[in-house]
């Protein structure tokens, strides 16, 4: 089937259904298609049309052993994280510190959820500081706040969840793409890391622009004296294991070992810390990791890799070398504006994984092939913001704020994404482009 006319039309078919039915979760009788049965679904019937063989489910697994095992070692390390009390801890903290100043507040959720995102990747991010936010601001309020004053603090969430990843495990697809070239932790963060500090000022002034002014100026401080938290013990030992982890991650250089194997250790250290410290032990963490979203990210591969098999990797080199003329510098913008909007319209999973099968069949240098999976990095990262079924990330955020009563009109999530993002993907792009003529 693949050689066939058809093949392409299956091809996105297949996609268009599985995005679909991920941001729509039909009920079919008693049964809800969620984001696990979307993807389960897209990749059946990748095979079953015949848009790939069934041999790809073997070279899927292959590609995606390493990168799902570092998924959920880092969702293990935020559940235990989680249930330890840190992230409350952290969101009373950030509400004391802002000494009742609305934009204080609103800054410095920005700026934590910003560290948190890079850390316990964007997925994590969401889940965990989507509730937490909500809670806080309903509490800060006392009822005083109107919807228009409480939407900042939601899209701060959204934001900090899709900037570009700093680190390899801010982002699966992070994880994915740089296994596929062999791209180290260290080795990302150096190129990354300046292009992820102007994503985060663009975004944070993108948002005041548009929210700045319904910020309020001032809540009321919660009254109570602190009192010492009875996790502490609990909390400083996850703490110590998570900066153990973290070190050892920008460590790989000189240690050999491989950022996958650091986080299965990290998360194996923090379930013996559960079961220490938790009477209810271990099975609640193994319960409550996004095994939906792993499901729903191998669904998403094989579709992509169906995408592949028809032609579509062919279609997006043809696409570089049109809009760069085969300069080096205007393909890395291209690859990054053409990941973007991709990301936008057919999600940044499949996105990521056909940019990167075409990235590498671009006669240039392992070098040159790097730069332009960053720069599709840069785009796969950001452009999720622009429409809603970009990225699993954004899908959690309605759904978890559809849970709390909260509403977000579709048409306000693109009228505030569309200028911002695209601004931060080109000051990005543009950061990426300058670190390769001062390295060269």
């Amino acid at each position: 089937m693949e050689g066939t006319a058809l093949a392409p039309v299956f091809a996105f078919s297949v996609l268009a259904l599985t995005v679909g039915l991920s941001l729509a979760r039909p009920r079919v009788g008693r049964f809800r298609i969620r984001h696990a049965e979307a993807g389960a679904i897209g990749a059946l019937l990748t095979v079953i049309l015949g848009v790939a063989p069934p041999g790809i489910l073997l070279v899927a697994a292959k590609l995606l052993a390493r990168p799902v095992v570092t998924i959920v070692s880092l969702m293990i390390i935020t559940l235990v994280a989680d249930r330890s009390g840190l992230f409350a801890r952290l969101a009373v903290t950030l509400a004391r510190a802002a000494r009742g100043s609305g934009r204080r507040l609103f800054a410095l959720l920005f700026l934590t959820g910003t560290l948190v995102g890079t850390v316990f990747t964007n997925d994590a991010a969401v889940l965990i500081f989507t509730p937490l936010v909500f809670h806080l601001v309903e509490r800060l309020s006392a009822g005083k706040w109107t919807r228009e004053q409480k939407l900042p603090f939601y899209f701060a969430v959204l934001y900090v969840a899709n900037l570009v990843g700093a680190l390899v495990i801010a982002n699966p697809i992070n994880i994915v793409v740089s296994s596929l070239f062999k791209i180290g932790f260290v080795e990302y963060a150096r190129w990354m890391a300046l292009p992820a500090l102007v994503s985060v000022l663009v975004s944070f002034a993108g948002l005041w622009i548009f929210f700045g002014h319904a910020i309020p100026r001032r809540f009321e401080q919660e009254a109570g004296a602190s009192r010492k938290d009875p996790q502490w013990r609990f909390q400083l030992v996850c703490s110590g294991v998570l900066l153990v982890t973290l070190a050892g991650l920008f460590s790989e250089g000189w240690t050999g070992i491989p950022t996958w194997a650091i986080a299965v250790g990290g998360a194996l250290l923090l379930l013996l810390v559960q079961f220490l410290f938790s009477r209810r032990g271990v099975v609640p963490v193994l319960r409550g990791v996004g095994w939906d979203v792993l499901i729903f990210l191998t669904g998403m591969f094989i579709v992509g890799l169906g995408l592949r098999q028809a032609g579509l990797t062919g279609m997006i080199g043809d696409l570089l070398h049109r809009l760069s003329g085969g300069d080096l510098a205007r393909m890395r913008l291209s690859s990054g504006v053409v990941a973007a909007v991709s990301s936008a319209i057919i999600n940044n999973h499949p996105t990521a994984d056909n940019m990167a099968w075409a990235i590498r069949a671009i006669p240039v240098g392992d070098f040159d092939q790097k730069l332009l999976a960053f720069a599709a990095l840069v785009g796969g990262d950001l452009g999720p913001k622009m429409l809603p079924i970009g990225s699993l990330a954004a899908m959690m955020w309605f759904r978890i704020l559809r849970s709390e009563g909260v509403e977000i009109p579709y048409s306000l999530y693109i009228r505030v994404g569309v200028p911002v993002t695209l601004a931060a993907v080109v000051l990005s792009l543009l950061t990426l482009n300058l670190e390769c003529y001062l390295v060269r």
